[in-house]
């Protein structure tokens, strides 16, 4: 079982030579977006070998842990308490020991708080290093066949129908990808805005990429309506918007230099 404190574990800090000690590394874990056994081999050393693991919430972290086998002391990072937690983990850094950052799933910093400790580390002179992973930005990209060439991504649409209209009424000359996280209750909202804005842009929504009964639906805005009917209220919902192909760009410039 994983611990969850605030103090590190009686993991000795790495020693250099005799008269100095380093500073701790802070390493910036990805972790599975679903199947836990997407775990890469070099996040599971990592996040066995720290002293200390900061977790957007402590019991999903644990229960990664768990599948396998991992034993770390667990932090919370989440949305209270930043400064306080931030001052606790910069500590054990300046201390010589090794913090891992994780979100709930995937990438941290992507449609998480993380940044702000990596900016606080990367002030206080401690190292930070990367261990790429899952992410459900690329993942979703990736499944719906669109261009890659461009993504754009926002994960925290407006809630207000009339606001989400302006926001895809931006997108109507986007020739990039965009990415969108949507929660299942908004999700029919974000359909219906698709159907009047970009009523003949194709769309994919990717409900748990990865786990068990996943599910694609692509098509319209209008279509996905039809098709989108019961998903349960804990489901990671990813939409991806296809950008405007450049052609139709030029034939609805000549279209309207001709009215």
């Amino acid at each position: 079982m994983a611990r969850q404190k605030s103090q590190p574990t009686g993991r000795k800090p790495r020693a250099e030579g005799h008269h100095s000690q380093p500073v701790g590394t802070l390493y910036v874990v990805g972790t599975p977006i679903g199947s836990p056994d997407d775990l890469t081999i070099r996040a599971r050393t990592i996040l066995t070998q720290v002293s200390i693991i900061a977790a957007e919430t402590p019991l999903a972290t644990q229960s990664l842990l768990a599948h396998h086998g991992i034993t770390a002391t667990i932090t919370s990072y989440g949305s209270r308490q930043y400064e306080e937690k931030i001052a606790v983990l910069i500590h054990h850094l300046k201390e010589g020991h090794d913090v891992a950052l994780v979100s709930d799933s995937g990438m941290p910093v992507i449609y998480d708080p993380g940044r702000l400790l990596i900016t606080a580390a990367q002030q206080a002179g401690s190292p930070v290093s990367v261990i790429p992973g899952p992410s459900a930005l690329t993942a979703a990209v990736a499944l719906s066949g669109y261009s890659g060439d461009r993504i754009i991504f926002d994960g925290r649409l407006p809630r207000a129908r009339r606001l989400l209209d302006v926001f895809f009424t931006k997108l109507k000359k986007e020739t990039g990808t965009t990415v969108m996280f949507a929660s299942t209750r908004s999700l029919r909202p974000i359909l219906n805005s698709l159907a009047q804005v970009l009523p003949d842009r194709l769309v994919t929504v990717a409900v748990n990429m990865t786990r068990t009964g996943e599910r694609t639906y692509q098509g319209c805005g209008r279509t996905l309506l039809k098709q989108i009917h019961s998903i349960a209220s804990q489901s990671e919902v990813t939409v991806v918007l296809s950008g405007v192909q450049k052609n139709e760009i030029r034939k609805k410039t000549r279209n309207s230099k001709n009215d």
